[in-house]
């Protein structure tokens, strides 16, 4: 038979297992040629055969496998299993013990654990949709290019949602003892633990692809080079695979501290052109950490796909010139701002900065109070003290050294880019007495740690005069000569003055180095042979060097060599306002949440006072209705409300009965509800025990604005009378002027007591610890205007005990959207008298209107119950206006003053996310100049911080701080003692905008570290 199958008589009979290789790398090809030569049934016979000897050898070698392996594991039990693509639980489980059941897997990636529920894939549909919709409106205003569309869409169906949530850690330990973020995996969920990835991809708005092999120590812009060496990108957004991201600078003129790509991370670099906005950009780097590590499964939704092996590192070089591992961080001048030494420079600092700087250069001393309200706005004031000058005749101010103060400011005209400077433009001793007044405009480029300035400045700063004034071309000759700037009586901004005269070049270059130290060399414009006061100084080189070092966050020490002869040194020290946070250590401590309720009903005098004592607020009454609990509590309009409410909610879980499914807080103020938070028991419990099981929880509704009529079984009501005492310590200096610096320190008593009818009782007393303004130069004698402000000297040292304020007050809701109020008794240390306040102010609306009208008195020195024989009318039409812009707010009130004067005070402040505020203000009324006297007009400067802030324990107050140049009688306004707009924050539309600062990065691991771009300022 087998002579007989031509087929056979080659090969012989079964195939050995020496030869297996051999012949499926020869026998297919025999087959392919000898198929036509052959019948079919010779063709069917040979397959067959083939077949049946390969798996006879298969079989024989996995034998032979298995016996090896059952050898070195007598057990059976496999050693490590295929990680699975997607598993799920039978019952609900916590991740933490799901992970210590599992057995140790082959090439398992914890760190790409992706955990998905079906609430946040729905969450993430609407997303989608909302998405897309954003995509095709920039398509059809012509913000985008057609391909780029096409692109989006595709990406974004193709990857659609997953339900991902991000995990805080993939580590059984870490969640066993953080139980908060342990997530609780129901069997509706999924788990997918990947295998480890080799690659990182890269990914681009035109759906391009590119997967590099990951290199231990290369960082994003190593990939992008590899990868795309022609691709320009100012930024990219790192997506971790545990889904943290990252946005980074990828040029050397916005580099920045950043992380490695783990294996399996995305990098989206969308090139210079796409044309999206940040926030696209962010939030489809969102939606990229949502897909967890990319897998095959995903391939179709790119345009190309391609592999690039790693890439090749340089290693750090011993300067790191480029920046590779560098986060730049602005240092200031001897004017406090930022700068060089003497010149300015276009950077900015952070949004919420506060700095306090001291400069010796012989012979000035420089005080200086910088911040920063806005990103592309600095400001700052200053006294400077001149040893070699008086500030007066001996007989009115001694020996003092004549103290000048000033006002500057900065604003950035534009960004820095590819081929564009970082732009400023500012103005140095704006409103100040105008002898070191100067304008600038300054440009800044970076390359890695070299940072170089090149502007021109008039004034002061541009004595030297080297260059004709560019202006004069454009604006005439009038631009050529500068005349005095602070007016007759100081303090005139003049600005018909700025810019004038002839300019010099300033500038100068800045290096960064790795070792917490930044060299400075600048070219001053400054003439020191015209020095304000003939007061000329040597000087043998327009060169200035310097250098700053940081020993540690907030301190900087500055150590200069200037004009070739005088050394300078300075000392910075500074804050985040916008993330100021002191840990609670001495508060009580809120009671832990568990999903077990208590079986009995509590003791409910207990829950109110314990409410009380976790919140500050003031529980009126606590009754019930069906399922619902509801709390009504007054003096809850605090800055961190949902900090106050989330304690509250942990003592209700505490104790309500079983049977009780819902919470609401009904917020007392002007004696009516203006508004309710409701939350649902369980899914806040939930909460509380595990992790939440949506990107975005919405957990509490409200504020809602209409609260029910009706009432249910009354639990627990308070006394009608709520006394209140308060002790404090008010620290009141005084700098510059003949004086030098004078303060005083004092004990002060709050007192408060609530009354049947609504009505309040409220009062502050204080007494004199120390002080010296005894040493108070009155500088107001032969005043034009009534002293309605003048007489602090004789305020502050009458007596030693004072009753700073004591009045009675009531305040009500005259309908959905009016209020009033009325008040009487001694409002102030220095006033006293009757007055009414009328508010408009829709709920949750940005802007209101109110006007108030007072008749008051002056009160006597001592600040006793007796009055001096001055009588005055004041009143003002004040608009309110929460703008849209970074959380700035305006005022603009209108009206008559103390004093008689009529006119306009408009005031802007910027409130950032934990309840700092930064402000300024300025008054005009229509007193002249020389009836104001020295400074023109009032203004100032102020800051207010929740002490909470500050404190280890919760408060109900602020600290403020104020500056401004001088006090006087002009453009003063009383101060009330009810505000309408402070008791109505919960009707504003930025109720529930604060929240206390989330802890410096430093102190908190990788996982909860905030990017710049994720700060809330």
């Amino acid at each position: 038979m087998r002579g007989a199958f031509p087929c056979d008589s080659d090969h012989g009979g079964a195939l050995r297992t020496g030869q297996l290789h051999q012949s499926l790398t020869r026998l297919p090809q025999g087959f392919i040629l000898n198929v036509s030569q052959l019948n079919v049934l010779c063709f069917v016979w040979a397959v067959k055969r083939f077949c049946l000897c390969a798996s006879v050898v298969i079989l024989v070698l996995g034998a032979h496998a298995q016996a090896q392996h059952s050898m070195s594991n007598p057990s059976g039990i496999p050693a490590r299993v295929r990680v699975p693509d997607v598993v799920s639980v039978s019952n609900a489980t916590p991740l933490s013990e799901w992970l210590l059941n599992q057995p140790p897997l082959d090439g398992a990636y914890h760190l790409g654990l992706v955990w998905t529920t079906p609430e946040e894939q729905n969450r993430q549909g609407a997303q989608q949709r909302n998405w897309l919709a954003q995509i095709e409106r920039m398509r059809t205003e012509g913000r985008i290019s057609a391909q780029t569309w096409l692109s989006m869409q595709r990406l974004m169906r193709i990857m659609g949602p997953t339900g991902r949530v991000r995990l805080a850690a993939s580590d059984a330990q870490w969640l066993l003892a953080n139980p908060r973020r342990d997530a609780l995996v129901l069997p509706s969920d999924s788990l997918r633990l990947p295998k480890r990835p080799r690659t990182i991809r890269l990914l681009d708005e035109l759906g391009n692809a590119c997967d590099v092999d990951h290199h231990p120590g290369a960082l994003s812009r190593d990939y992008l080079a590899a990868c795309w060496p022609n691709h320009r990108a100012q930024r990219a957004w790192l997506v971790q695979p545990d889904g943290r991201i990252q946005q980074l600078g990828m040029r050397p003129w916005n580099p920045q501290a950043q992380d490695e790509p783990a294996p399996g991370a995305w990098l989206w670099v969308p090139g210079d052109g796409a044309g999206l906005p940040l926030e696209i950009n962010q939030a489809w780097a969102q939606w990229l950490a949502h897909q967890g590590v990319p897998g095959p499964w995903l391939d179709d939704a790119f345009t190309s796909i391609e592999r690039k092996p790693a890439p090749a590192l340089t290693g750090l070089r011993f300067w790191d010139i480029g920046g590779q591992h560098f986060e730049p961080q602005a240092s200031a001048s001897n004017w406090g701002m930022v700068g060089l030494l003497q010149t300015p420079t276009a950077r900015m600092r952070a949004a919420g900065h506060f700095g306090l700087n001291f400069v010796r250069l012989s012979p000035l001393n420089f005080t200086n109070v910088t911040f920063q309200p806005l990103d592309w706005m600095e400001g700052g004031f200053r006294y400077i003290d001149v040893e070699n000058r008086l500030y007066g005749p001996e007989a009115f101010s001694g020996n003092l050294p004549y103290k000048d103060k000033s006002l500057d400011l900065k604003l950035r005209a534009w960004r820095e880019s590819d081929w564009m400077p970082e732009l400023a433009v500012g103005w140095r001793d704006i409103g100040g007495t105008g002898l070191y007044s100067s304008e600038y405009v300054v440009a800044n480029k970076r390359w890695g740690r070299l940072d170089a300035s090149l502007g021109l400045g008039w004034g002061y700063l541009g004595n030297r005069g080297d260059v004709r004034n560019p202006l004069s071309s454009l604006l005439g000759s009038r631009m050529d000569a500068r005349q005095f700037y602070g007016g007759e009586y100081g303090g005139d901004f003049s600005a018909a003055n700025w810019f004038t005269g002839r300019a010099a070049w300033i500038g100068g270059l800045e290096f960064q180095s790795p070792w917490k130290t930044v060299f400075k060399i600048e070219y001053d414009g400054n003439h020191y042979q015209r020095e304000p006061q003939d007061n000329n100084l040597p000087q043998k080189t327009p060169l200035n060097l310097g250098l700053v070092y940081r020993p540690t966050s907030g301190l900087d020490v500055s150590l200069g060599y200037e004009r070739g002869t005088t050394w300078s040194l300075g000392l910075t020290l500074y804050t985040d306002m916008s993330g100021l946070a002191v840990p609670k250590v001495t508060a009580p401590p809120v009671p832990a949440v568990r999903l077990q309720r208590p079986a009995t009903e509590p003791d409910w005098q207990v829950t109110a006072r314990d409410i009380d004592k976790l919140t500050l607020w003031r529980t009126r009454q606590i009754y019930r209705q069906g399922d619902l609990l509801v709390v009504e509590a007054a003096d809850t309009s605090y800055p961190y409300t949902g900090d106050r409410l989330g304690k509250a909610l942990a003592v209700l879980q505490r104790d309500a009965p079983a049977d009780v499914d819902r919470f609401e807080i009904h917020h007392h103020s002007v004696s009516d509800v203006l508004a309710v938070e409701s939350v649902v028991r369980e899914p806040w419990a939930r909460s509380q025990t595990s992790a939440p099981r949506l990107s975005e929880p919405q957990l509490v509704q409200g504020p809602l604005y209409d609260p029910p009529s009706t009432k249910g079984q009354a639990l627990y009501a308070s006394a009608k009378t709520h006394p209140f005492i308060e002790p404090g310590i008010d620290f009141m200096p005084t700098l510059g002027g003949p004086n030098g610096f004078i303060y005083q320190l004092r004990a002060s008593a709050l007192l408060r007591l609530d009354l049947p009818g609504n009505l309040r009782l409220s009062g502050t007393v204080g007494h004199r610890l120390i002080d010296n303004y005894d040493q108070f130069v009155d500088q107001s004698a032969g005043a034009a205007l009534p002293r309605v402000r003048t007489f602090l000297r004789e305020y502050f040292v009458t007596s030693p005990t004072t009753m700073e304020s004591l009045t009675l007050s009531k305040s009500e809701r005259l309908g959905r959207d009016w209020y009033g109020s009325a008040y009487m008794g001694y409002f102030e240390s220095m006033f006293g008298g009757v007055g009414s306040e009328v508010l408009y102010r829709p709920p949750s609306s940005t802007w209101a209107v109110g006007v108030d009208v007072n008749r008051v008195q002056q009160r006597s020195f001592a600040q006793d119950f007796n009055f001096r024989p001055f009588l005055y009318n004041t009143g003002h039409l004040t608009a309110y206006w929460s703008t849209p812009f970074d959380g700035v707010r305006a005022y603009l009130s209108v009206g008559k003053y103390l004093a008689g004067d009529e006119g306009a005070t408009v005031r802007l402040e910027r409130a950032f996310s934990n309840g700092a505020v930064m402000g300024a203000y300025m008054t005009k009324t229509n007193v002249s100049a020389a009836e104001f006297g020295e400074g023109g007009f009032d203004k100032g400067i102020y800051w207010n911080v929740p002490l909470e802030a500050f404190l280890t324990s919760p408060s109900r107050f602020a600290a403020s701080f104020g500056w401004k140049p001088l006090y006087r009688d002009g453009g003063a306004m009383l101060m009330r003692p009810v505000s309408l707009y402070s008791q109505t924050q919960w009707v504003g539309s930025d109720a529930k905008a604060y929240a206390p600062a989330p802890p410096w990065n430093e102190t908190v691991p990788p996982d909860d570290r905030l990017e710049p771009w994720q700060k809330k300022r």
